[in-house]
């Protein structure tokens, strides 16, 4: 029997919450977590009665300033789903638990209660009355059979909204973090390579610009064999940061979808445009290459896995290169198309920088330069069967699910410009997450 005399010793309580949250039937579900952990460390820190449905909404569910109770029930969805998981944490995982933690209907303040192994004491059976109803009256039964229709629809309506099938698979969230959390803020960084845009001009007229210069002939040329619009004057060449490599774009635009539907928001922006101080008020996921992207260089340069330059082979390497004689991950190509056949992608997962407000998360997905390996490294992080695969690797190292930072290289096969699977390769745990200056 579970009595519920309070428990004083506060180390006890600490550890019965940790042991909660680092359990099998929470492992999977970041969200009631943190709800957990927020809960406990109020009660615990003796914050207990400040404990509110607006606290924890935007405390531990991340929620904005204007959140609104009645406009928004996630808050007593998630306290319905947790009351779920503790007592199926405490009946199937952890029945013999001394110290059991509850959180009563009605109520966000939890409750430290101690097993108590003295006998129960059945109650005495209560005598039935036979009772003889009256006769029925056909307009009440109408009407009952009126109200218990309309109480069926709503219990339906309410079942619909409270268990209707995530269309994001619960792994995918655990992975992903924050960034797929209802309400989320995310910027997504895209690599905007250097390009010389072609402009056709008019007979003696100049397009407008200070940065043109005629293109050589062979552009010129081959501008004309494509079938586009020919002003009949000579082909001009332009410098332009605002493009983004095809694979790169279609990157951005299925993690987009995935953001739309969990309920965030998201800004898609070209790298070169980037305000340092916007990092620091979104979660963020960079796409692209970092031999031109310069927030994902600072990032990369941080990291045990990174690319750089090889002279001796004259093309880009991905590897750890503080590690001498550690594997070194280089693009193949077709030798008779010399496009890419084989390339690698990079995925960086990292917790919020110190200093930010709530608890955010940083995801890296590069590539080399004008591949789409990054495309490879989101299509494999997309996936449920990889990120189980992933999350076993990681659990015989000894961790319960994914740690808070790490590195997970990927390899892919190329059709033109487009990654065709992604297959993982090795991974690396990040002990001390850096600072990003």
């Amino acid at each position: 029997m579970v009595s519920r005399h309070s428990i004083a010793d506060r180390e006890a309580k600490a550890r019965a919450c940790d042991e909660a949250i680092r359990s099998r039937t929470l492992a999977r579900s970041q969200t009631l977590v943190q709800f957990l952990r927020y809960i406990c460390d109020q009660e615990l820190d003796g914050r207990g009665p400040e404990i509110t449905e607006y606290s924890i909404a935007t405390g531990a569910l991340h929620r904005p300033a204007d959140y609104s109770p009645g406009e928004d029930s996630s808050v007593r969805s998630r306290a319905h789903a947790l009351r779920r998981k503790l007592q199926e944490y405490y009946e199937v995982e952890a029945p013999d638990a001394e110290i059991r933690i509850e959180l009563p209907k009605g109520s966000y303040r939890p409750v430290f209660v101690h097993r108590d192994d003295a006998p129960t004491h059945p109650m005495e059976p209560v005598p039935v009355l036979e009772l003889h109803p009256p006769e029925p009256n056909p307009k009440r039964k109408w009407l009952a059979v009126l109200a218990i229709a309309a109480v069926i629809l709503i219990a339906g309506i309410l079942w619909y909204r409270t268990y209707r099938p995530d269309p994001i698979d619960p792994l995918v969230r655990a992975a992903w973090g924050p960034i797929l959390q209802r309400g989320s803020d995310v910027l997504i960084l895209v690599s905007a390579p250097p390009v010389m845009r072609t402009l056709p001009s008019q007979p003696g007229v100049r397009p407008p610009g200070n940065f043109l210069e005629p293109a050589p002939e062979w552009a010129a040329r081959w501008y004309k064999g494509l079938n586009l619009e020919d002003r009949g004057g000579p082909i001009y060449l332009a410098p332009n940061r605002g493009y983004s490599v095809f694979s790169d774009s279609v990157a951005a635009m299925s993690i987009s979808s995935m953001i739309g539907i969990v309920g965030g928001s998201y800004h898609v922006m070209p790298e070169s445009d980037l305000q340092p101080r916007a990092i620091h008020e979104a979660g963020v996921v960079v796409i692209g290459s970092p031999s031109y992207t310069t927030y994902l260089d600072r990032i990369l340069k941080t990291m045990s896995y990174s690319f750089w330059f090889d002279p001796a082979t004259n093309l880009e390497a991905l590897g750890q290169r503080a590690k001498p004689g550690s594997p070194i991950y280089q693009p193949k190509r077709n030798p008779q198309t010399t496009r890419y056949s084989t390339v690698y992608g990079l995925i960086t997962v990292l917790p919020s920088q110190p200093g930010k407000v709530r608890p955010e998360r940083t995801l890296v997905f590069a590539g080399f330069m004008g591949s789409p390996g990054a495309q490879a490294a989101i299509d494999y992080f997309r996936s449920p069967a990889a990120l189980r695969d992933l999350e076993q690797r990681f659990q015989q190292q000894g961790y319960g699910t994914f740690p808070p930072a790490y590195q997970v290289v990927v390899r892919c096969a190329v059709d033109r410009e487009t990654a065709i699977n992604a297959v993982y390769e090795t991974h690396v745990v990040i002990d001390k997450v850096p600072l990003i200056e």
